[in-house]
């Protein structure tokens, strides 16, 4: 007989399907065997011999022998500790599914069990058995002790190493279960590293200023230091914004505030908390020279004489503030001291090579004009200075910082108008 080059592709396509499908039927192996077919001899499952028996009975066979098996106690150690625990409280059980599909694809073979294993119980069971061989990390922490950031390093922790347990419990048999395990521990790292805590940590003054005042005037010193106070030891994290009127709080009679001069429409008269503007006037200019960020600052209306005209900041709670943010990777930290007659502000932070100075440019001076008001408390021809003038500027100022390369930059801080404040005298008109 002779074949077509068609009909020989026919027969080899066909041989070739044929050979496939026994191969597939020898591999799925259950399609030979049903729940009720006997297996043949020398079928087992570990030591458990399985000969004779159906899968549905021999599934009850092998549970049993799980059973016995899973009860028995392993012994976790760790150095020359030792805790006893069984493999059912390590959720350990039998995949009879798995371990009786292999039985049907091996039969009259030797199959070796199958387990598997509950993450979670088993984790919650081994963090209490070896609870006592944790330790929580600690934290880098500091204190600041005489002005310097002392830094308490941090401690890792240890944690036992459950995973490793877990992984080895699903490569084992029933017949091969051992006795004991091995107990290995893991390093915590702590959240807050002694290298990230050095980062925060401030290494000298970088703003320094100080302005004068007459401590003759009771009230206003009283006001001013308890401004002062309120500001001692504060500090500004990276990135936060520092509000002066959050920090100091109302000032009235009821949080310990005196009656002293205030400017009101160009004018010095009495009002409660007179002198809170000369803290943070001189806070401004600390802050300038440690170069940070300036959020809030307003100008007084007319120039103060505690600072150069453009370097002050007036405050009203709660409407006017003056702020100013952290903007680099450390802490700042305030220290204020009052001494006789000199208020003085510091802000410690990173030093630099970076030096700061002013540089002023008045565009314009404004003379005051003498105002003269009738006062029927005088007699007639006295005159009494109730104010004395002082002019109004428009002035425009820099910020240049150098570096010890002697490279230069400057920047324009503000363009500040104040008005004049007029001399007042008062005349007697009375008869």
């Amino acid at each position: 007989m002779r074949l077509t080059k068609k009909s020989a592709f026919q027969v080899i396509l066909m041989l070739t399907l044929m050979t496939l499908t026994g191969y597939l039927a020898g591999c799925a192996g259950t399609s030979t065997l049903n729940a009720d077919t006997p297996l043949p001899a020398g079928t087992k499952v570990d030591d458990t011999d399985l000969s004779g028996l159906s899968l549905k009975e021999g599934r009850q066979k092998l549970t049993q022998y799980a059973e016995d098996k899973l009860e028995q106690s392993l012994f976790l150690v760790y150095n020359d500790k030792r805790v006893s625990v069984t493999w059912k409280e390590l959720g350990v059980g039998l995949d009879a599914d798995q371990t009786l599909n292999r039985v049907a694809s091996m039969p009259g073979q030797v199959s070796a069990s199958i387990l598997k294993i509950d993450p979670l119980k088993a984790s919650n069971a081994l963090d209490e058995k070896l609870s006592f061989l944790k330790r929580p990390a600690q934290d880098a922490s500091y204190t600041i002790k005489d002005d310097k950031f002392v830094i308490k390093p941090a401690v890792s922790g240890l944690s036992v190493n459950v995973d490793q347990i877990i992984h080895k419990a699903k490569e084992y048999s029933l017949a091969s279960l051992p006795s004991q395990i091995e107990v290995s521990l893991a390093e915590v790292p702590a959240a807050v590293t002694t290298e990230g805590m050095k980062e925060l940590a401030f290494d000298g003054v970088i703003g320094d200023f100080s302005t004068k005042f007459a401590v003759q005037e009771e009230n206003r010193t009283a006001n001013l230091t308890a401004a002062a106070k309120a500001l001692d030891r504060k500090i500004i994290k990276p990135g936060e914004t520092f509000s002066f009127n959050q920090t100091v709080g109302p000032r009235t009679p009821e949080t310990g505030y005196k009656d002293a001069y205030v400017i009101i429409n160009n004018e010095y008269v009495q009002g409660t908390g007179g002198g809170i503007c000369q803290v943070s006037s001189t806070l401004y200019n600390t802050v300038l020279l440690a170069n940070q960020t300036i959020v809030e600052r307003v100008p007084h209306a007319v120039a103060v004489t505690y600072v150069h005209p453009g370097l002050d900041a007036t405050v009203n709670y709660p409407n006017l503030d003056f702020k100013f943010k952290n903007d680099t990777t450390g802490i700042l930290y305030l220290r204020t001291e009052v001494r006789p007659g000199i208020l003085t502000i510091r802000l410690w932070g990173k030093k630099n090579d970076k030096t700061i100075t002013f540089q002023h440019e008045v565009e314009k001076e404004i003379d005051f004009q003498t105002e003269q008001r009738p006062d029927p408390r005088l007699p007639v021809g006295k005159v009494v200075q109730e104010q004395t003038g002082s002019k109004g500027y428009i002035v425009k100022t820099w910020r240049i910082m150098k570096d010890s390369q002697g490279n230069e930059a400057r920047q324009l801080l503000s363009r500040d108008e104040y008005k004049p404040a007029n001399r007042i005298l008062r005349v007697g008109v009375k008869e």
